[in-house]
Formats: structure tokens, sequence, C-alpha cells
């Protein structure tokens, strides 16, 4: 790599001197809080240490103001995403008291503040702190994060009798499932995959390399449709912006090649479950009764959170459907966080979410695409469809949850920054 990816957002990242009050150990505190970023980045993949990455980075956002303040330091950072992300925490809390269990609705509202605090903490600290290699090294600690997590799926896969033959058994992530997996994948194979165009060493693409392959196998061994999908519309995306025919080309001859084979091997007896459409049906019949209830309640929703379907509708939960002779084809969610949202909040709600997503997809993705790029700008437009693939999983299912959403909140905020950082370096010259 020519260029260091954080030296361009050098100025950025480096405090400025004027104005700042020197505290003692201030330096210590800030390198400090930029290892457990990197801790936090590499154990998002998995889920069973989320309840201590939570409590971690509240008490360490706290005490980022506390230094902040004896360091006479704004710690507030403007980026483009305040606005809507702060219309839609607003109005989602004032629409609680109409929620059909508003204690839940607002439980889970201070769940989404919290991961919103992940964003803002990682920004200061990339602010703050003078490590100028910070954000490749959050990046490297998510591929390691992700390498661990794709080779401990296949090692389970394969012990429990997984096959090509049919996803009866499916990978799955470390104490969670395949939609965990494959989700991980998804935000983090684009990661990879730009880190290897950009860097040159021999040693870094070996080893980038072989992530790359542990992840592309995990995420077939998963066994999930959305995300597949996810990776199409990815793929998609960067043909479009860049420009590149024969990228469209290729991603036409996958899914080409991938309807073929839904078509075909199915008649062999292999794969009958995964071309099944039972659970698209499931999913349609789900997202018609949420859409009559959107329709009946489009302001204030009927409450914030993926389990209001059910306490609104509770015919279709798993114990009353499990009474029933017949299979029921209705799901016991929403299974689209959108769509969650909507239902849960309004369709205002709906907007500023939407809203949110699209400013961020519109700050870290360049257009139009131009081949003098920083190398910075070309891994940032990766953390950019990273997350398109993210919102097409989110599409089909709520995976905006957990440490799920602290990975995106991470990856937002490291393209944010650095962004930002290379405007302001081809603005000063």
């Amino acid at each position: 790599m020519n260029v260091s990816i954080a030296s361009q957002a050098g100025s950025t990242v480096r405090p400025a001197q004027a104005g700042v009050r020197r505290v003692p150990g201030q330096a210590l505190f800030w390198a400090f809080q930029s290892y457990v970023v990197i801790a936090v980045a590499c154990s998002s993949f998995f889920p069973i240490l989320f309840r201590y990455q939570e409590h971690a980075v509240i008490i360490l956002s706290v005490l980022c103001l506390g230094m902040c303040w004896l360091e006479r330091v704004n710690p507030w950072i403007k980026t483009p995403l305040d606005l809507p992300l702060w219309l839609f925490i607003t109005w989602v809390l004032c629409t609680v008291p109409f929620a059909t269990d508003p204690s839940y609705s607002f439980a889970e509202w201070k769940k989404f503040v919290a991961q919103a605090v992940v964003f803002y903490w990682v920004q200061l600290v990339l602010h703050r702190c003078r490590r100028e290699h910070l954000p490749q090294q959050i990046l490297w600690s998510l591929t390691l994060g992700a390498s661990i997590l794709a080779l401990y799926a296949l090692v389970e896969f394969v012990d429990r009798g997984g096959t090509w033959k049919d996803r009866n058994i499916r990978a799955h992530a470390f104490g969670s499932d395949y939609n965990w997996l494959n989700t991980y994948m998804v935000m983090t194979l684009p990661i990879l995959l730009t880190m290897l165009l950009i860097f040159r060493e021999r040693r870094v693409r070996i080893v980038g390399g072989l992530a790359l392959g542990l992840g592309v196998l995990a995420q077939v061994a998963s066994y999930t449709r959305a995300g597949w999908l996810g990776h199409v519309v990815q793929l998609g995306t960067y043909g479009f912006i860049s420009g590149h025919r024969r990228v469209v080309v290729v991603m036409a001859g996958i899914v080409a090649v991938a309807s073929l084979a839904f078509v075909v091997i199915p008649k062999t007896g292999h794969q009958v479950d995964t071309v099944d459409p039972w659970t698209l049906e499931a999913r349609a019949a789900v997202w018609k009764l949420g859409l009559k209830d959107i329709r009946e309640h489009p302001l204030v929703g009927v409450g914030y959170g993926n389990d209001t379907f059910i306490k609104r509708h509770r015919e279709y939960s798993p114990a009353a459907q499990a009474e029933k002779k017949e299979r029921e084809r209705v799901l016991p969610a929403m299974h689209s966080t959108f769509l969650m949202i909507a239902l849960g909040s309004g369709v205002p709600a709906f907007i500023f979410f939407l809203w949110t997503f699209v400013t961020i997809i519109r700050v870290l993705i360049p257009f139009p695409w131009s081949p003098q790029m920083s190398d910075g700008v070309v891994l940032v437009t990766g953390v950019g469809i990273a997350v398109v693939g993210f919102v097409t999983r989110n599409l089909f299912d709520y995976m905006f949850a957990g440490s799920l959403a602290h990975l995106f909140w991470i990856l937002v905020a490291v393209g944010v920054t650095v962004r930002s950082a290379d405007r302001q370096r081809l603005a000063a010259g």
C-alpha cells in the first residue's frame, strides 16, 4: 500500500493542540481507549461477549466525556447523519407511550441508543488518539474476528455432519445461528476484498486471501439465500458506481448459473429444502399482517421492538402454532427491520431510519468513480458496500441487534472519519 490510510486522515486523527489543556496521563488514556476499540471490533463476532462489550462501551464513553472536559475539548463531532439519526431516536421515544407494551418498547429504544453511542465513542477515539494507523488496525481486527468465526463455523459444520447435499445442517456463528453467521460475512467480506486490492505486500495478501476463502466457505455453508442475495447486491453496487461492465457481466453470469442450479440440482434429490419457497411465503404472510397494522396506525405505530408483533398477534406465537395440526405459514416476527420499524413507530420513524442509511451510503460511496482515488477512499468504499449488504440483509430479517449493531456502527465510524479526513486533505491541497 503506497499511502497509509490513516496517514491521509492524520489531520483528523491527530488532535489539534491549540486550546487543549495538558492533562497528566492523557496520552495513555487515549491509547488505552484505542486498544479497547480494537478489542471490541474483534470480539463483536462473538455474541456471547455482547453484554460485557455494551457495559464497557458505556463506561468508557463516560470516561471519554470526562477527559474531554478536563482537556477543554468539545467531544461532539458533527457528521452528516446526525440529523436523521437523532430525529429517528427522538421520534421513537415519542411513540413509546402509544405502544402495545410501553415498558418493552422503551427498553428496546434504550438498546438502540446504546448502540448509537458506539458510533460516537469510536469517532471520538479516532479523533483524539495520536495513533495514526488506528483506522487500519481496527479493520484488521475485524478481519481477524471474521476469520476466527468462519473457521469455527466450518469446523462445527463438518463435525455435526453438514454436507453439500442439503441444508438440513447449516453452519452457525459461535453462540448464535446461521442468520448471524451470514450477516457477519456480508459485512466483512467486502472489507477483506478491498484490503486485498490496496495492500501490495505478499504476506499480507496471502493472509488476506486465506481469510477471504474461509469467509466465502462459511457463507456458502450457512445456506442462507438472503446472505447470498446481499453479496449479489454488493457486486451490483460496485459495478454501478465503478462503471465496469465486466463486473455487471460477471454478476449476471453468477445469477444465471445460480438460477439454473436451483432448477436442476433439486431434480437430483439434493438441496430440496434450499430452494423450497416456504420461508418466503411465510414472510409474505407476516408482512401482509404487518402492513395492515401499519395502515391502521401510520403515525405512531403499535410499539417499537421485534417482539411487538407477537405481543399484538399472540395467535401466531410458536406455542399457539404448535397446538394446531396444520403448519402455519406465518413467522412469529416481522422478519424485516424496516417493516418492524414502520409497524412499531410509524411511517415517520421508517423515513428517518431510511434517511440515516441513505446518508451513510452517500457519504461512504463516491459517485462518480475515479481511477485516481486514494487508497483510503477505496477502502471506505468497501465499508459503504458492506453497509449496502447489511441493508439488504435487514430487508428479510431483523439483524440490527446486539453485536451485529456494534460491528455496523464501528464500520460506519471508521468510514465516516477517514472519508472526512480525505476531503479535508483534498481541500487543503
